[in-house]
């Protein structure tokens, strides 16, 4: 019996390790698109010298868009690494 729970136990690690991996790739996608996006206003302002309002606004929630995912790819990272962490030690002991 107790081998089915560490079975159980293997498989969920491995999942949540792959999970939290998942989420690294989309926040890496989002971050290509948001700069992507950041990137052409900035290239817009360089070639005329100044942003509308409307693209000011846009370019200030963008950035802050930028701030956001880099904070949350932070947290990602460190549940990646923790996970990471608890598995390792876990099969550390079972030998």
């Amino acid at each position: 019996m107790n081998n089915i729970f560490e079975q159980f136990d293997e498989a969920y690690s491995r999942w949540s390790i792959l999970d939290k991996v998942g989420k690294e790739m989309q926040l890496a996608g989002l971050w290509q698109q948001t700069s992507a996006a950041y990137n052409y206003l900035f290239q817009v302002y360089q070639n005329r010298g100044y942003l509308t309002p409307g693209e000011a606004n846009y370019a200030n929630q963008i950035s802050q868009m930028l701030t956001a995912l880099q904070n949350q790819k932070m947290k990602v990272d460190q549940d990646l690494a923790n996970e990471m962490l608890k598995h390792l030690v876990k099969m550390i002991v079972k030998q």
